[in-house]
This record gives C-alpha cells, sequence and structure tokens, in this order.
C-alpha cells in the first residue's frame, strides 16, 4: 500500500460506471452496483456516479439513477450519490426537482447532480416524442425552470395552493442542492457560461483531447467562475468544481490490461461506429486506448500517466475513474477500486477524508 501523503487534498475521489452486464438480470446488475457503492465507501472513496441510458439492453442499463441511488442511500452514510450525467432534455424538470430532493433528504445532503444534453442518448430522443436537434435547447429551458426550483423560488408566482397565500415552493425543500449541480459539456463558450453560474465542469468524453479539448473547457469554466466572484455573483476563495472523468485499469502489466480489456474494446468501437466515429475503427489496440484516454497497466504506470495528464492534477477537484469496462465482473471491478483507492489516487496526493480529521 502506498504510503498516505499528508496535507491538503488535491481532489476528491470518485468512481463512474456506465452500468453493463450483459446477459445478466437487471436486478441482478442493480444490487451489484449498490455492492459496489458499499465497498467503495468502506476503501474512502467520497463519491459514487452513475450514468444515465436510455432504452439499451446490454451496455448503459440504467435509466433511471435517482431510484438506484435510493437503494444505494439506504445502505451507506457518507458517500455522494452523483450522477454522470442525467439527461435533462428528457426529464421533466419540476419532477426531476422533487425526485432528486427526495434522495437528497433520505441521503443527508449527498446528492451531486451532473446534467447533460443527452449526445449519447440521441437515438432514444424520438422514443420520447422530441427531436435529438432540439436537445440543447431543450436544456437550457429545463436548467433554468429546474434551478429556480431547487433554489426555492416561488413555482407559480403570485397563485396559491388549496387557498394558502403563502407561494407554492419545491417540497421538500432542499435549497442546497442548487449548489451542487454539474454540467457536462464541449463548448468552451458553454463551459465559460458553467462557470459563471458556479456549476462544476464534468469533463471525460472518451473522444475529447484533454489537451486540446478538455483543458481549453477548464480553463474557460475557470475564468467564468473568477469572472463571477470578481463581480460578487460566485464564490470567492473557492476552486471551481471541476469533475475529471478517466478510465483506469490496473493490473499486474500493461499485456494483462490489455487482454482484459480486448473483448470490451471491440464492443466499444462497434458504438462509436454507429455515432459515425468511423476513423477509430482502423487504429490499433494501442492506438485505440490512448485515442480514448484510457490509463492502464501496472499501478506505477498508470500513475505516471495520470500525472502526465494535461486536463486532470491542478484541474480537478473531483477525480472520477472509471473501473468498469463492457463485460468486466464484479469482483474485477472492486478489485480495480480498491488498487485506486489504496495505490494510485496517494499517489497523486489524495487520502481519505476520515484521515484528515485525524492529523
Amino acid at each position: 500500500m502506498t504510503q498516505l501523503p499528508t496535507g491538503p487534498r488535491p481532489f476528491k475521489l470518485g468512481f463512474l460506471t456506465h452500468v453493463h452486464g450483459p446477459g445478466r438480470s437487471a436486478g441482478d446488475v442493480y444490487r451489484d452496483l449498490v455492492e459496489t457503492f458499499v465497498v467503495a465507501e468502506e476503501l474512502g472513496f467520497d463519491g459514487g456516479w452513475v450514468a444515465q441510458h436510455h432504452l439499451r439492453a446490454d451496455y448503459g442499463r440504467l435509466p433511471s439513477p435517482l431510484v438506484l441511488l435510493g437503494a444505494v442511500a439506504m445502505r451507506t452514510t457518507r458517500i455522494e450519490l452523483g450522477t454522470a450525467v442525467t439527461v435533462l432534455p428528457l426529464e421533466g424538470p419540476l419532477r426531476l426537482a422533487e425526485d432528486v430532493a427526495v434522495l437528497d433528504a433520505l441521503s443527508n445532503g449527498r446528492v451531486q447532480l451532473g446534467l447533460g444534453s443527452g449526445g449519447a442518448n440521441t437515438e432514444a430522443f424520438s422514443a420520447f416524442g422530441h427531436h435529438a436537434d432540439q436537445r440543447h435547447a431543450r436544456f437550457d429551458t429545463s436548467l433554468d425552470r429546474l434551478r429556480s426550483a431547487l433554489r426555492g423560488d416561488p413555482l407559480v408566482p403570485g397563485a396559491t395552493l388549496q387557498g394558502n397565500r403563502a407561494p407554492t415552493l419545491l417540497q421538500p425543500a432542499r435549497p442546497g442542492l442548487a449548489q451542487r449541480l454539474w454540467q457536462a459539456t464541449s463548448d468552451v463558450g458553454r463551459a465559460r457560461t458553467v462557470g459563471t453560474t458556479g456549476d462544476g465542469l464534468l469533463l471525460g468524453t472518451a473522444v475529447h483531447d484533454p489537451r486540446t479539448v478538455q483543458r481549453p473547457l477548464a480553463e474557460a469554466h475557470r475564468a467564468g467562475w473568477e469572472e463571477a466572484a470578481a463581480n460578487g455573483n460566485g464564490h470567492p476563495g473557492e476552486r471551481p468544481r471541476a469533475g475529471v472523468i478517466r478510465a483506469v485499469f490496473p493490473a499486474a502489466d500493461r499485456r494483462r490490461a490489455r487482454d482484459d480489456l480486448a473483448p470490451a474494446l471491440e464492443i466499444h468501437r462497434r458504438a462509436f461506429v454507429r455515432h459515425g466515429l468511423t476513423e477509430l475503427s482502423s487504429l490499433s489496440g494501442e492506438d485505440y486506448l490512448a485515442r480514448i484516454n484510457v490509463h492502464y497497466g501496472h499501478p506505477d504506470e498508470v500513475v505516471e500517466g495520470l500525472r502526465a495528464d494535461p486536463a486532470l492534477l491542478g484541474l480537478a477537484t473531483y477525480f472520477v475513474p472509471v473501473v468498469q469496462h463492457e463485460v468486466s465482473s464484479l469482483d474485477d471491478d472492486l478489485r480495480r477500486l480498491e488498487t485506486v483507492a489504496t495505490e494510485i489516487a496517494p499517489a497523486l496526493g489524495w487520502r481519505p477524508q476520515s484521515l484528515v480529521g485525524a492529523e
């Protein structure tokens, strides 16, 4: 086990799952995911994040993340419960606000709500009666409504409920949730706007180059955050909230890590081709892994790669590894989580929050 560092923690440590499980019952997949959160909390992880995918049978099998996280809340006491991301254009913003407020009350304020426009879910929009090409406009309109409800603004200004002259407000009231919103975007201008609102920025799309795409997004977000703080509208003295998602697959060595990832990569390639990213299909195994930002191999090699990542250390306030691939087992996922928590993250300066107060 790596010697735990001292001093301020450089980031919170989370994990992200896309909730795979081909050929298995949905109930078994979800129960394993709850167990993953329980083990992650025991290992000291600060948070666990789940992705939302609609109408998928084998890969990306969680359409209702808040329901699953409600089960997690009943088995855990400390770990934060995040979505990365909830597809906001396919949600009713007021109903989403109600559901997330209930989850936040159940979990004693542990929700981190990540939101996106649904680029990975475009095939599902028509089933919901929407057009995918309108998802950005729907996102903006829904975000305004969601934020207003969570903040505690009157839902129907001037109206009354059951004869009561008091304004109609979100129940249960969870005003702190408005400060725990995150957004995913690939647009620099939008990233700056996210910063001015005080929302966190989620970075991690596999096809986005860390140096030429992700770092400029993080810098634009920081600029917007600092602008808001300078104008008295932000969070002076606080670092911009940036969650950086990276695929992390430690093993005894790089060859064994590649062998483990090989069947998952074939599934991954086919998915990218369906979305029009055909240029990736010709890359070799190693080149493909590099192109989609996978850190793999012996833990020391993974640490070296993460230290060299141009959009991670110094920018991330939340480091969120993905340790589950399309065909991995629960035992393998938990083993990787343990390696991240005991070897990789401590080598980058992290340690469990429980140890900070004991120093």
